[in-house]
């Protein structure tokens, strides 16, 4: 009995030495990936050349690495939330679990409208970068619909200023500001350019939150065609007529 009894102790001995070391390794991994997580936060309108820049910066993506090669149609479905990733993460994860957040957060939104969900998608990341206020942006958004209803150009400055941003030889034009919009820009050759081209350019400008999703679903009718942004203030400012914003323009715009 006494060699049984040793036999068992010796048996519950190793067992829990076992046990200790599988905890121990088991606390150094956890330790180890906390260390090497990452909480980055993704704002409102940035596009995937920015995200792509901000990844990096935090050590999401390896330098040499490049987000966009992985899918250039990811413009518009890169939800801007905050996320928690591991340095150095798969470029294929970090996809997944961007898509994952737009399809759990933006998409129940855009198929209220399925019909027109690339429409208003496409709208959205107009109004992001537009308008900053709720319900200038569904004004704003009233304006853009009409605009596509009577088949006038949308003369939209975030798309052109989208157009010089993809030009940039630096993969972060985040900090550099596309502002002042001289005439030679209306005349780049691109469907992204709205002041040349009629309808909506071919797909999403930025990556819109869901406050630019909700003011396009429900835009309001206004009696107004033409906007601008006080640049003192951040004010929208509405017009009746090509005549009043121009004079608006002359107003709030003139050096």
């Amino acid at each position: 009995m006494l060699y049984g009894h040793h036999k068992i102790s010796a048996f519950i001995l190793v067992g829990a030495i076992v046990l200790a070391v599988i905890f121990f390794i088991s606390l150094f991994y956890f330790k180890k990936n906390k260390a090497d997580e990452v909480v980055v936060i993704i704002p409102e309108g940035k596009t995937v050349k920015e995200i792509n820049s901000i990844l990096k910066q935090a050590g999401v993506l390896n330098i040499k690495e490049d987000f966009l090669s992985l899918d250039k149609s990811l413009e518009g479905f890169l939800f801007p939330d905050t996320y928690k990733f591991y340095k150095n993460s798969n470029l294929t994860i970090i996809k997944e679990k961007f898509l994952e957040n737009f399809h759990k957060k933006a998409e129940p939104l855009l198929m209220r409208n399925p019909k027109n969900f690339k429409r208003n998608l496409i709208l959205a990341s107009i109004i992001e970068k537009e308008v900053p206020d709720p319900e200038d942006r569904k004004i704003v958004a009233g304006i853009l619909l009409k605009r596509l209803l009577i088949n006038m150009p949308l003369q939209v400055d975030s798309t052109l200023c989208y157009i010089k941003s993809q030009e940039e030889a630096s993969i972060d034009s985040s900090k550099k500001s596309c502002y002042p919009i001289f005439n030679k820009d209306k005349e780049y050759e691109s469907s992204y350019n709205t002041y040349r081209y009629k309808g909506l350019p071919p797909a999403p400008i930025s990556n819109p939150g869901e406050n630019a999703v909700i003011a396009v679903l429900d835009a309001k009718e206004s009696p107004f065609l033409f906007y601008l942004s006080n640049p003192t203030s951040g004010k929208t400012i509405f017009s009746k007529t090509l005549e009043e914003h121009n004079a608006n323009k002359a107003k709030y715009l003139s050096d």
